[in-house]
């Protein structure tokens, strides 16, 4: 179960686990470390002993992670909860953490050094923007696959169109070994209409802020340059702890970040998978139907 952020995927995958009487293995990037809580909006003790989850919380921020690390420790996971329960429920909103898990990781190349290196030093002295122009006059739709916000998602994408003179699309679409090929696998996730899904996150913002994100966020700001606090709902702050813009303004942007993320979260899901959209008044239905078939 998967799709955007603020959609409503946790309390739904709590109450579809409970019908096939199963859990919930975590396939979101950032609520697998064990500091990060408000902003990557990490299930509620409440919900934890709901139904049981795997993969919440595991991973101190300092340690090298990944969506092969992630494949590696949890598809066994997955594989017992099948032989076991019958049914297994993956919920979150990095398809790639999910793709990871169902069919491995792509086999992609190392990149040349020397492009890795020419493209390194262009970053530094001119920054992305360049980079990013470039990589979108090679691949016009590669902000359906990486971060264009993100420098190293960029260079990254970058590297591998110059080398392999292919679109992303191309790169990440190489056929993969089914882990699962005899499991009857169903792609799904809640759907909103657009501007009820922005307010959504609108107010799943205000709320975090309420429950203390900026606090969080001032503990976790003197290990700034960790990979895993590269993320929405940090960043922002940090800006605004070290006098780069207001308290308003950094929420403001957290808010708006998210809401893009949300966008390129729908894409990834309708790209990559047969995801079957179901709205928020009939998720009771097809539970029912699901649970009835299954």
């Amino acid at each position: 179960m998967g799709g955007p952020t603020a959609s409503g995927k946790t309390a739904a995958a709590i109450a579809l686990a409970q019908s096939l009487n199963t859990e919930i293995v975590n396939v979101d990037s950032r609520q697998v470390y064990e500091e990060l809580n408000i902003a990557v909006a990490k299930p509620s003790q409440e919900e934890l002993f709901a139904v049981k989850h795997h993969g919440i919380g595991h991973v101190p921020i300092q340690y090298h992670y990944n969506a092969g690390t992630h494949a590696e420790i949890f598809r066994g996971i997955t594989q017992e909860l099948l032989q076991e329960k019958g049914a297994a429920l993956l919920c979150g909103g990095t398809g790639l953490y999910i793709e990871a898990i169902l069919y491995g990781m792509d086999d992609l190349p190392e990149v040349d050094p020397d492009l890795r290196s020419e493209i390194l030093d262009q970053y530094v002295a001119n920054g992305i923007e360049p980079l990013l122009s470039m990589l979108l006059q090679l691949d016009p739709q590669a902000g359906n696959f990486v971060r264009l916000d993100n420098p190293q998602r960029v260079m990254r994408a970058l590297e591998l169109c110059i080398q392999l003179r292919k679109p992303l699309a191309e790169i990440y679409g190489q056929e993969k070994v089914a882990h699962f090929p005899d499991v009857n696998i169903v792609f799904v996730g809640i759907q909103h209409p657009r501007e009820l899904l922005y307010d959504r996150i609108n107010k799943r913002v205000d709320t975090m802020v309420t429950m203390g994100l900026i606090d969080e966020a001032r503990i976790l700001h003197p290990q700034k340059e960790l990979k895993a606090l590269q993320t929405v709902g940090y960043t922002e702050l940090f800006a605004f702890f070290e006098g780069q813009t207001s308290e308003q303004e950094a929420i403001e942007k957290i808010k708006q970040h998210t809401r893009n993320y949300a966008k390129r979260q729908i894409t990834y899901f309708n790209n990559r998978f047969s995801t079957e959209w179901i709205q928020p008044a009939d998720w009771v239905d097809f539970i029912r139907k699901f649970a009835k078939s299954s």
